[in-house]
């Protein structure tokens, strides 16, 4: 971008094209950082962000679907696999994915306050 700043040299005198193209130039360098930050960020796409997060059970699928449960992660439903009984409303770990599903397990329970 700064190379094509140049003209301004042709078509201004040396006194406006100078700081005209000293503002080109600072533009151009930090969009190129900005553009060399956003590089360095690890590869984020929704599907495979969602193994560790945590899900509720929205309700559970009739037994001629392959999936058991459907769980809302983040604002989108999904299907879900687990070998454990939930109900709707259950708290859910996302564990692994299955094929475009969630393999997922029960949220530990929150301590219970001590008995007196």
């Amino acid at each position: 971008m700064p190379v094509l700043g140049l003209f301004v040299f042709w078509l201004m005198p040396l006194n406006f094209a100078l700081p005209s193209y000293l503002v080109i130039a600072l533009v151009a360098v930090w969009r190129y950082w900005l553009v060399a930050k956003s590089m360095r960020k690890p590869v984020q796409d929704g599907f495979q962000s969602l193994v560790g997060m945590k899900a509720e059970v929205v309700s559970r699928v009739r037994p001629e679907h392959s999936a058991k449960y459907l769980v809302r992660s983040q604002g989108e439903l999904w299907s879900a696999y687990t070998s454990d009984n939930l109900q709707p409303g259950d708290q859910v770990n996302i564990v692994a994915l299955k094929g475009i599903g969630l393999v997922v397990a029960p949220a530990e329970s929150r301590p219970h306050p001590p008995a007196k």
